[in-house]
């Protein structure tokens, strides 16, 4: 256990047995922000625990040593600044800001600061950046690549195209979840430091969300399940659990193989994630209301997936003003 790890373990162990918060010595931003994550470790998220480690790292000694009492949000907006002019990201910036915002927040529930300095300082914000979807013919001509080198892999990148999940949630999908002609996404699978996690997925409040399949899809994929029975007959494995997996479903691929399998088939002008964007915006562009694409894709709200994806929306923007054009003569 560090220095700093020890002094937030007896700061909080004094307020549990009802003492006043220390007032003789001001906690430094590096122990709040090691004893967030230390105190925390058990109930992030294996990506997010690694998230918030990374922008430790990036805590510049000299605002690591100071007093959280001397932090305002004008010593974070120069902090900010001085990254950036080391050449930082706006990325490695945002990481940062969000690690500090939730070591405050605990700090002010312990009563070490009165209130929390990231709320008020200008919050970094990463430009997202432009999506440029592939179009259905680079889709088909992906697959059919595909093919050539694994047939498992082929029926994964049709999935992905036919169904907008993510990467991790495609590895995840167990043969419980298909029960056609539908879907249910439940969880996804996570690499960490070298180590796989699985989770729940992220979508909607249920945990969980339901889908149709199309009809060829789910044959490829019965087909898919046809192989891997047989496998596992030939060896006598225990019967198959996870859809996409190397030794007859016994265990599931790793999501960084479906990465690397992608980018060696050739070289493409998109990228797996893409494959998620082409989903929306095919079906947006189809004139499927936007409710339903959104919970397709897991989204939290309706709103989420307009501000994605709205403007991929030009034909029914160019209805909406014929409608328009109508109605005044």
């Amino acid at each position: 256990m560090t220095h700093a790890e020890a002094r937030m373990l007896e700061a909080k162990l004094k307020l549990s047995m009802g003492g006043a918060p220390s007032t003789r010595e001001a906690h430094s931003v590096a122990e709040v922000v090691s004893g967030y994550i230390t105190d925390a470790a058990t109930r992030l998220s294996p990506g997010t625990l690694q998230f918030y480690r990374r922008g430790q790292e990036n805590l510049a000694p000299a605002f690591a040593a100071r007093p959280i009492t001397s932090v305002t949000p004008l010593v974070l907006d120069n902090a900010y600044n001085d990254m950036r002019a080391q050449g930082a990201s706006e990325h490695k910036v945002q990481k940062l800001h969000r690690l500090l915002s939730a070591a405050f927040n605990r700090a002010v529930r312990y009563g070490w600061i009165h209130a929390n300095p990231c709320l008020q300082a200008t919050k970094p914000k990463a430009s997202s950046p432009e999506i440029e979807p592939p179009s259905p013919e680079q889709v088909r001509a992906l697959i059919a690549d595909s093919e050539n080198v694994n047939e498992d892999l082929a029926v994964c990148l049709r999935l992905a195209a036919a169904t907008g999940a993510r990467r991790s949630e495609l590895v995840a999908l167990k043969w419980i979840d298909f029960k056609d002609p539908r879907l249910t996404i439940r969880r996804s699978i996570v690499q960490a430091e070298n180590q796989l996690f699985e989770r729940s997925t992220k979508t909607v409040s249920k945990g969980h969300r339901t889908i149709a399949v199309d009809a060829t899809t789910l044959a490829a994929i019965d087909a898919l399940r046809e192989r891997q029975a047989a496998i596992a007959r030939e060896h006598e494995l225990p019967t198959p659990v996870w859809v996409f997996s190397f030794d007859g479903g016994i265990s599931p691929w790793r999501p960084d193989y479906l990465t690397l399998a992608f980018a060696r088939l050739s070289a493409r002008s998109f990228r797996l994630h893409d494959l998620r964007h082409y989903h929306a915006t095919q079906l947006l562009a189809a004139g499927v209301p936007a409710p339903t694409v959104s919970k397709r894709l897991g989204h939290t709200s309706t709103a989420v997936t307009l501000d994605v994806y709205g403007h991929w929306l030009p034909q029914q923007d160019r209805e909406a003003a014929d409608v328009m054009g109508r109605l005044l003569g």
